[in-house]
């Protein structure tokens, strides 16, 4: 049944009987081959197996389908073909032995955590030697050129290579032993010399770093294995920060380290355990020097939880009355005055403020001295919607209309406040607010804020309120989840200010 149709195929071609009966079984593998690798893929893309697995498995396949062709042929049609046969081994094996390197390093290397996949050197260094090895043999088996000879003969010219190339094989080698001892991992904050960055690949010859800046850094191999070396996520992610603040010299110690450490246990991004810590550090003729000691959780958010803390620390200074100590030297031409509280007319608005409702004169002008003043012209944005902000604006005088798109929604003047939600939430503004005309505020941020808080609980009370107003105005335009965003966002104000 076999031999008939192959029979005719020879008739017609011309060819000989034992071509047809060999590409029939070509064929015949090739469609086999084809079947296993559209099956492998499809298991592939629905996430059975992975990629390198599905690669190893479909060319052992191929690699037995070579094999079993070359056993199966006839003695005569076998020799005839036995460099064809050795090149398609020599390329199955390649194939093989590629993904196999893969497998292997995609299950017991470390993971990057990540999606995105790795390259390693060692998993290359792999692949180069074995390509080295085939290749070799290919050019044995099939050009019959021995490499013995050659090898000797270029002895020169190698040498004349390697020393034009040196500083590349140093890289090479030190980016090998750096992925040996894996001293850090990609993805990890380091310092190399006067470079600091996040590691984000380790190539043959360069370890690449992006830079708090978002600048990328090449750094050869071999710089990187002399230079000193500090990795900012080991032995632990989080990191330890030092801050030094100076006190006046008749302020106890007691009060001074009470007061750095309120400031650092409420200052956003400083964590909890280890536990921030205040120590004397110096003492000088005009002043003695405190250690703010602290960890953070991320190296990259360094700057801003040391404003955080700093900001922190002034205002417990300010509310638990010890001052920042004067510089050792200064020639004062006319009287200092003290900082400016608050007129009486500052003080008639900040009361006509349902939020600060209740609160004495001396809070209210505490409040002042921890705030800043700001004067707009008419026109001028006073706040813009959708910009993030941790301030509120209490109008002193004047006038300012609050538009949403093209809309003018309000109009506020003097004892109202503007950007509140922004301030006790954290969330964008909602809305964008000009002066109509001269204007002045009172520009609140949310440390100013606190010391209302912590001074008078009763301004919770009111702040939920806010809220609950909030709720029923969105329940009046027809949004059932009003009260549900209001307890949301209450609960946002706790997390920040409690």
């Amino acid at each position: 049944m076999i031999q008939g149709p192959l029979a005719f195929i020879s008739s017609a071609t011309g060819l000989s009987a034992s071509a047809v009966d060999v590409g029939a079984r070509v064929a015949l593998g090739l469609a086999i081959f084809a079947a296993v690798s559209l099956a492998l893929s499809l298991l592939a893309r629905r996430g059975a197996i992975s990629r390198p697995l599905g690669g190893l498995v479909k060319w052992l396949c191929g690699l037995g389908l070579v094999w079993g062709l070359a056993a199966t042929l006839p003695p005569a049609d076998a020799a005839a073909g036995d460099k064809a046969v050795s090149l398609a081994s020599l390329v199955a094996l390649w194939m093989v032995a590629r993904y196999a390197v893969d497998f292997f390093f995609q299950k017991f290397s470390p993971s990057r955590g990540d999606v995105r996949p790795t390259r390693h050197i060692l998993q290359d260094l792999s692949k180069f030697l074995i390509l080295a090895v085939l290749a070799g043999w290919g050019l044995r088996d099939i050009l019959d050129i021995q490499l013995g000879p050659l090898l000797t003969s270029s002895a020169i010219l190698t040498a004349v290579i390697g020393l034009s190339m040196q500083d590349t094989i140093g890289s090479l080698f030190s980016g090998l032993l750096l992925q040996i001892e894996k001293p850090f991992s990609e993805g990890d904050w380091i310092k190399v010399g006067d470079v600091e960055g996040q590691v984000t690949e380790v190539t043959w010859r360069y370890t690449k770093v992006v830079t708090i800046e978002a600048n990328a850094v090449l750094l050869p191999n071999n710089l990187v294995a002399k230079e000193r070396l500090v990795n900012y996520d080991r032995p632990a992610s989080h990191l330890r920060q030092i801050v030094n603040v100076p006190a006046p010299v008749h302020a106890p110690p007691v009060a001074v380290r009470s007061a750095i450490l309120a400031a650092l246990r409420r200052a956003e991004g400083v964590l909890a355990d280890p536990a921030p810590a205040a120590r004397l550090l110096d003492i000088q003729g005009d002043r003695i020097v405190y250690a703010a000691v602290y960890y953070i959780a991320a190296f990259n958010n360094r700057m801003a939880v040391a404003d955080a803390v700093l900001a922190a620390i002034w205002y417990q200074f300010m509310e638990q009355g010890v001052s920042l100590p004067p510089p050792g030297r200064r020639i004062v031409m006319a009287e200092e005055s003290a900082q400016a509280g608050a007129t009486p007319e500052q003080l008639a608005s900040l009361a006509e403020v349902a939020l600060l409702a209740g609160l004495g004169e001396a809070d209210l002008d505490l409040l002042v001295r921890a705030s800043t003043r700001r004067t707009f012209a008419p026109g001028q944005v006073i706040m813009a919607k959708g910009e993030t902000g941790s301030t509120m604006n209490v109008i002193l005088s004047g006038l300012t209309a609050v538009t949403v798109g093209d809309r003018e929604v309000a109009r506020l003047g003097a004892g109202q406040i503007v950007g509140e939600m922004a301030l006790l939430t954290g969330e964008p503004r909602q809305a964008d607010v000009r002066a109509v005309e001269p204007t002045e505020c009172l520009v609140v941020d949310r440390e100013g804020f606190r010391l209302v808080l912590s001074r008078h609980p009763a301004v919770v009370e009111r702040v939920r309120a806010i809220f609950e107003a909030r709720a029923a105005a969105n329940h009046a335009a027809s949004k059932p989840d009003a009260q549900a965003e209001a307890l949301s966002l209450f609960a946002r104000f706790r997390s920040l200010f409690t």
